[in-house]
């Protein structure tokens, strides 16, 4: 089996369900962090280390890839 590359289309869409699959699990573990922290009255530092990682890595992927594909122009 060969793998094609993907067109242009074909990636907007995959980046676009990335960043919707992206907001979706932070708005998610925003809220079981909000719920747990008024539950149980402690901050749940696992939820806010997995939060902050995730958006650590996706920001910081971005700004990565965005300036290589700027350097590349060059």
């Amino acid at each position: 089996m060969r793998l094609q590359k993907a067109d242009e289309m074909e990636l907007s869409i995959n980046f676009k369900s990335m960043r919707l699959s992206w907001v979706f699990g932070n708005i998610a573990l925003f809220i079981w962090l909000t719920l747990a922290f008024i539950k149980n009255g402690e901050f749940p530092l696992i939820l806010f280390t997995i939060i902050s990682l995730q958006n650590v890595i996706f920001f910081g992927s971005k700004l990565y890839m965005t300036r290589k594909m700027s350097n590349d122009e060059k």
